[in-house]
């Protein structure tokens, strides 16, 4: 039985896909689905219905579900005991998902810093479906991510809890003109294909963007010219004319502020995000006693000044 079995389950449990869960260990969905078959082999009885859309952990499946996350957060603890880390450095890993290492991470570290002093952090950035595997395989500490109902991420909160760190919208922009009004609109969806800046729809943002298109009442045509991952590419695009791209207010409010950006679309095209930090609480007492309260207090303390 190989560790990379249990992680590639967790992942499955975790986003309810093959296809997804594929992507996100970096491997064809054909080899991920044969060592899943290949665990549930080992273990002697099938773990996944593969008969139900999405697919579904069996009984069993959701039995083996905690002694799998178990035996993987043991196995990497054991590893950090043994000085896996490097000695040079031994921060605390905190994931981030692109779309906040700019506007949002440097603020809230800083208030961190002012209220918890000693910590050191090892920052890893990337797509929210890489953070939450990183999170569930043990290979980060905390997990700095946008959450929404809209495009629900299955994390265990008994497992994980998690903190509100702050809210926020993904509002659609574009270029503006010289007026600093919208060179596209939504409303035209309807009349002409708009240029469209978009994101690779198996991550957090197409997701989130896909549906909010998905449901309009009006069937908008969109034609996309560029996709990234990266929010950041993409609000650069938008600021030369080349589209509409969905963002978060918080990164573009100096962009509307200075009429570069304009928004294309009133509230019916945007969305409201919460900001959230997640956790195990095993990892935090390795690293650091108290450490998860201790960031509660802190962003406690944050709302009740009103920063």
């Amino acid at each position: 039985m190989d560790i990379e079995w249990l992680e590639d389950f967790l992942v499955l449990s975790d986003l309810s896909s093959f296809t997804r869960a594929a992507q996100a260990r970096n491997v064809t969905q054909s080899a991920f689905s044969r060592r899943i078959r290949s665990l549930e082999e080992w273990i002697g009885i099938p773990l996944v219905d593969r008969d139900t859309v999405p697919p579904r952990l069996t009984m069993a499946g959701h039995l083996f579900r905690d002694a799998a996350r178990e035996m993987v957060r043991q196995l990497h603890d054991t590893r950090i005991a043994l000085g896996h880390r490097s000695k040079a450095f031994s921060g605390i890993k905190l994931f981030v998902a692109y779309s906040l290492t700019q506007h949002f991470l440097p603020q809230w570290i800083d208030h961190v810093n002012q209220h918890i002093s000693g910590l050191k952090f090892e920052i890893l950035a990337g797509e929210t479906y890489d953070g939450l595997v990183a999170l569930s395989g043990s290979r980060c500490d905390l997990l700095m991510v946008y959450h929404t109902p809209v495009v629900p991420i299955a994390v265990d909160e008994r497992a994980c809890p998690s903190i509100i760190l702050g809210n926020d919208r993904v509002v659609p922009v574009c270029k503006a003109n010289e007026d600093g009004e919208a060179i596209y609109l939504l409303s035209e969806a309807r009349v002409r294909n708009l240029p469209l800046l978009a994101y690779p729809p198996e991550t957090f943002f197409g997701r989130l963007c896909n549906g909010l298109i998905r449901f309009r009442p009006s069937d908008p045509y969109f034609n996309v010219v560029a996709q990234s991952p990266h929010p950041r590419i993409l609000q650069s695009l938008a600021c030369t004319g080349l589209g509409i791209a969905w963002l978060p207010e918080s990164m573009v409010r100096d962009d509307l502020q200075a009429r570069r950006l304009a928004l294309a679309g009133g509230s019916e095209w945007s969305t409201a995000v919460e900001i959230r930090l997640y956790a195990s609480h095993e990892r935090s007492r390795l690293l650091q006693a108290g450490l998860w309260e201790t960031l509660k207090e802190a962003q406690e303390l944050r709302m009740d000044v009103g920063t």
